[in-house]
């Protein structure tokens, strides 16, 4: 490549070639071709003899801290850049590649600190190394649970990417799209204006320039200096926060955010709720937490035993392969059960809430064993009905077990989390409506009964009810609630929160006024509250589209709806995508493939392939069972749509996930007509319901981050989370 002497040097100096490095052009224009050809070790061995002669020089000492990096340990990468940060310190592309560097060393506040000091030092041009350590200390920032932070970095480093670099949006739209991550931590931290009585406009709007270009920790400090005269100002605040989740300082941010919300909560309560909760998201609660205990008895006569297991309902034989429980020091048990606190009744028609069993807990048998008794283990969370399942077990047991009960401590789980979640084992033929029922009063007996009666550290040790009567502990209470309604919106609760809200004398929160109403900039924990009929064609799609984009279930399901009876969008607007989002935002399976069905029969009318959505139909057919429907639609796809390369694609996906499909592409089994073999049989198992995010409680990562808190595992049963793919998803 021919280098241009008018140029700037790629070492980020502001001088341009002719002027800084000319007699450098024809090594500049070797190491870009060996760059370019992707001869790293070479070039570093170039690089190497161009420090001999320059020792001194940014240029050589910019390429070989950038070559370094890529191929070298990390000692002798760390080695290059110090040299060159060492050797010019006021240059940004030094700080740029240390920031990087310490971002892959997990090294968090040093990273950002670095890169804060690249863009000060920063001043005509943003040199590419910033670009690059945007993206490294974002991703730092994610991998550490600083999930705000991330979002910042990731916003700022899209505002800037080149048109073939999508990889910052991209991460952006896996955090907005993670249902592990709480709603609260996919809000886009904004800045306040200035306020209009505000004496000291010009330092304020400094500050707020600044903060605008990147310079967070700048902008921070003159906030803070402004502050020092304004304490309780609810913009200075707003934006202390704002600055300091931006870099990295969660802690401190929501300490910050707390005392915003305080400050606000007589001027506009919701946003000094929403800010109160978001702190609350962010800040470790040594919430009440209980035993998960394994309870044993010594078996004195086993055949009996098995007898008494065997004939008495209350226990629900496991059919799983024992040989997997069983460990190097351990055989494995020669049974498996599940403790009902009743029998199931015998048709699921017509079942009453009063009427369903619930599962109190694991049951093992296990043999003697060279140094242990045979004995019969209980695993269960030591919660209110830990006693009454052991009594029961004992009743069950009589006189073939000593009732002499050893406890074993297994791990610990919040209190509150096994309040709000339950198991229940259903009988095999109740039908889907009589299940969504059942959940939706179960889900309402847990909150107006149970929850509104659990003491809670935030509220002082106070129930809601007790604090619904105590003025000091109102804003927390709020906070409490909503956590609990976004909760609701991700895991798709059938649950009216204004009658909760009414209990506890919070304000009901109802539709949004329509006028001056800026969808774009509205808290996305408001979104499910805009007047949907009464919005603009361009407000409604926004609304939507940040919906859509941060899934949020309830706004979707609202706005998708508003959508497919607007005349004038019409022919603007992809209906079947439409009924794809709301099959994938439904919470009844039969709901959510006659969604599937439209967005099939939307795809033909506008003539295009409804093989997609076919396939989406398909995934859903599997995981719900129904073999022979399944076998109807593969055979569709693949006589009529296997060709499609979307289609195909997708299709190998969702037969690989669901293991028909080997990870080589071969089939694991076969049925007539192609159709291969379904998956095995449903075991028996306990239906979950519940599913509540607790501070501090475990859950998986999203690609990429372990958020700081996330939700457990959500509802199983009829309201588990859908393995259902639907295009868009991959």
């Amino acid at each position: 490549m021919t280098i241009d002497a008018y140029a700037y040097p790629p070492c980020g100096t502001n001088k341009k070639i002719k002027f800084y490095c000319p007699d450098m052009v024809a090594d500049i224009e070797k190491i870009e071709r060996m760059l370019q050809g992707e001869q790293r070790v070479a070039c570093l061995d170039f690089v190497r003899k161009m420090l001999e002669k320059h020792p001194d020089h940014s240029v050589p000492l910019f390429y070989n801290a950038i070559l370094n990096l890529q191929l070298s340990d990390e000692s002798k990468a760390e080695d290059a850049v110090n040299l060159f940060l060492e050797k010019h310190p006021g240059n940004p592309a030094a700080h740029a590649l240390k920031a990087t560097l310490e971002a892959s060393l997990g090294k968090g506040d040093e990273a950002i600190d670095q890169l804060q000091t690249a863009l000060e030092k920063t001043e005509e041009r943003l040199h590419p190394s910033l670009y690059d350590a945007f993206g490294a200390v974002g991703q730092m920032l994610l991998m550490t649970g600083k999930v705000l932070g991330a979002r910042s970095h990731f916003t700022l480093q899209s505002n800037l990417a080149p048109d073939d670099d999508n990889m910052p949006m991209q991460m952006l739209m896996r955090l907005n799209n993670s249902p592990e991550i709480p709603i609260f931590l996919k809000q886009d931290l904004s800045l306040a204006e200035c306020p209009a009585d505000f004496p000291r406009k010009d330092e304020f709007n400094k500050a707020l320039q600044d903060a605008a270009q990147g310079l967070w920790r700048k902008g921070l400090q003159q906030f803070e200096e402004l502050r020092a005269g304004a304490p309780r100002n609810p913009a200075i605040l707003e934006n202390i926060a704002a600055l300091q989740f931006s870099l990295g300082q969660d802690d401190v941010a929501a300490k910050t955010l707390h005392t915003y919300a305080v400050a606000e909560q007589r001027n506009d309560f919701e946003a000094a709720t929403e800010a109160e909760a978001l702190a609350k998201a962010l800040t470790d609660q040594e919430e009440e937490q209980i035993d998960v205990v394994n309870a044993s008895m010594p078996i004195l006569e086993m055949e009996p035993l098995l007898e008494k297991l065997r004939v008495d309902e209350r226990c629900e034989h496991l059919p799983i392969d024992l040989s997997q429980l069983g460990t190097e020091e351990s055989p494995p048990p020669r049974a498996a059960y599940l403790l009902l606190d009743k029998p199931r009744t015998q048709s699921g028609v017509g079942l009453t809430l009063e009427n369903v069993s619930s599962v109190l807990g694991e049951l093992l048998v296990y043999g003697k064993e060279t140094d242990r008794p045979a004995r019969v283990e209980f695993t269960s969370a030591k919660g209110p009905l830990f006693d009454e399942a052991v009594s029961t077990l004992k009743e069950i047991c009589g006189d073939a077990v000593d009732p002499t009960v050893s406890e074993d401590v297994q791990g610990r789980i919040f209190a509150l989390q096994d309040l709000m979640n339950w198991q229940w084992r259903l009988p095999d033929d109740t039908p889907n409506d009589v299940r969504n029922q059942l959940m939706t009063e179960k889900r309402r007996e847990v909150i107006l009964e149970k929850w509104v009666n659990f003491p809670l550290l935030t509220l002082s040790g106070k129930t809601p009810l007790e604090a619904s009567k105590d003025s000091e502990l109102r804003l927390p209470l709020a906070a409490e609630v909503l956590t609990l309604e976004m909760v609701g919106q991700q895991e798709k609760w059938k649950f009216d929160f204004s009658e909760l809200c009414e209990k506890l004398n919070l304000p009901i929160t109802g539709k949004l006024p329509s006028e001056n109403l800026d969808v774009l900039n509205l808290p996305i924990t408001r979104l499910h509250r805009v007047p949907a009929a009464e919005l603009s064609d361009q407000d409604l799609i926004q609304a939507y589209g940040r919906s859509v984009i941060r899934g949020l279930n309830k706004a979707v399901e609202i706005l998708a709806n508003e959508l497919l009876v607007r005349e004038s969008l019409k022919d603007q607007i992809d209906r079947s995508q439409l009924y794809g989002e709301l099959a994938r935002t439904a919470s009844d399976s039969d709901e959510a493939l006659a969604y599937l069905k439209k967005a099939q029969e939307e795809a033909t009318a506008q003539g295009r392939s409804p093989g997609l959505w076919m396939v989406a139909e398909l995934s859903m057919r599997f995981e719900r069972r129904e073999m022979q429907e399944a076998q109807v639609l593969m055979q569709t796809l693949m006589s009529k749509y296997a060709q499609e390369p979307q289609t195909a694609q997708a299709l190998f996906g969702v037969l690989q996930r669901f293991g028909l499909i080997t990870p080589d592409g071969r089939m694991a089994g076969g049925m007539p007509g192609g159709m291969p073999g379904g998956p095995p049989p449903a075991q028996p198992g306990p239906e979950a319901g519940g599913g509540l995010w607790t501070p501090g409680a475990p859950a998986g990562p999203p690609p990429q981050a372990a958020p700081p808190q996330a939700a457990p595992p959500a509802d199983g049963g009829e309201e588990k989370k859908s393995g259902l793919w639907l295009p868009g998803m991959d």
